[in-house]
């Protein structure tokens, strides 16, 4: 299901995403990254509150193939 919004953004961030060519595809994969990261980010805290250390990247993988490859072990 999707929903129709309104925003109000910034000239420059307007320009931008409309750039991008389809504005609610490009939106929306990079709000899902976010809600990703925030996730990662909970459950981080979580073992680090249970004492458990982790690492979430492999030597040398960029931001955005660590958040990739999290989304699928999330299913995403």
């Amino acid at each position: 299901m999707t929903i129709n919004m309104t925003m109000s953004l910034p000239d420059d961030v307007a320009a931008f995403v409309k750039a991008k060519g389809n504005a609610s595809a490009y939106t929306a994969r990079i709000l899902r990254r976010e809600m990703l990261a925030e996730e990662l980010g909970k459950s981080a805290r979580v073992r680090a509150e249970a004492g458990i250390t982790t690492t979430a990247a492999t030597p040398g993988e960029s931001e955005e193939d660590t958040l990739e490859r999290w989304g699928r072990v999330a299913g995403r």
